[in-house]
Formats: C-alpha cells, structure tokens, sequence
C-alpha cells in the first residue's frame, strides 16, 4: 500500500506494508481525507505522532471497510469515517472499531470525510461543552479555518447567529461565505 509521509517539510508517497486488522478493529480502502493543521505541522517536522501512532498523515477519512476484526460488528462494504491518531492519507487504514461513524444518508465519503475531527471539534465546544442553545449568539475565532468554518455552518444550522474573526483580510471573504452575521479582521470595522 502507499501513504502520505512528512519529510523534511515536504511530503512523499511512500510505499510500506499494510497494517493488521486485529480484534476489535477495521479495515477502511480510503476514499477521501481531511487535511487539518496538525497534519500541515507534521509536514513540517513541527508536530511528531503520539508514540506508537502511524507515521503517516491523515487524522481523519472517510472510505469502505474492507476488513472486519473480531469483535467488532461493522460489516465489510459500510460506508464510515474515522477520527484517527495518523495515517488517513493512505490507501488503506487500520483504525480500533469503537473510533468509526457511518457516513449519513445524503453525504459524499468526500464530504464524510471532514466529519470526525473538524466538525466533532465544532459540535463538541459549541454544544456539548458550551451548551449553545437556538438563538444563542455565538463569539467565533478563526472563522476561516476548518473547525471555524464548520462551527459557523453548525450554528447558523440550529438557529445560533455567529460573529466570527479571522486573521487577515483574505480570509474575510472565506468566512463570509459561511453566512456568519458579520466577520471582523484586525485592523478592520466589523462587516456584515
């Protein structure tokens, strides 16, 4: 099988062997993986694994089980996305069962893909944590980067106005576009 490695700040599709599927475990073929900025970290020899995770990149992806382990009881062909400790930028990925979602109904395994790490971070701080409840307004940082985008899509989703706050003008326009009741930049007037 082949992987994405960091190298030396650049990256490389390496070939290595395919991980065992053990008990309690699945084998996903990879259709798509989302790109976060730990992953562009350990590009650059910034971010190192967690001791004993995959050297490869990819903390979360999306595919089709193409292996079952014991005692786990997804069946080969569903349809999931997983949050990873590394190596979703690959074509297989060996991932503990307990760590998959199926894809819901409607969604691309291109679009489930962005799903375990990016938008459970969002859903996680907005809801579970801050009880965010419909019409409740919303103060959101980085509101150009993944979690940023996909927590103002989640609260404009459930009835939450969102004002949001990016980094520098050319990120104004990408927070724009998710609909947030206004984005505010440094050195910049609030825009609506």
């Amino acid at each position: 099988m082949k992987a994405l490695q960091g190298v030396d700040g650049h990256v490389e599709w390496v070939a290595t062997t395919s991980p065992t599927c053990d008990v309690g475990q699945v084998r996903i073929r990879v259709a798509a993986a989302g790109l976060n900025r730990a992953d562009l970290l350990q590009r650059a020899g910034l971010y190192p694994p967690p001791p004993g995770a995959s050297e490869f990149l990819g903390l979360e992806c999306s595919g089709v089980i193409s292996e079952v382990g014991a005692g786990s009881s997804w069946q080969v062909g569903d349809r999931v996305c997983a949050l990873l400790a590394g190596g979703g930028m690959a074509e297989e990925v060996v991932v503990d069962a307990r760590h998959v979602l199926p894809v819901p109904e409607g969604l691309s395994l291109h679009e489930a893909a962005a799903i375990p790490e990016v938008y459970a971070t969002a859903w996680l701080n907005l809801f579970q944590l801050g009880g965010l409840k419909p019409g409740e307004k919303v103060l959101l940082h980085a509101g150009a980067s993944g979690v940023g985008s996909a927590a103002i899509q989640l609260c404009k989703a459930f009835g939450s106005p969102s004002w949001v706050s990016v980094g520098s003008a050319e990120r104004w326009p990408i927070a724009r576009a998710w609909g947030p009741a206004a984005v505010w930049c440094a050195g910049m007037t609030w825009r609506h």
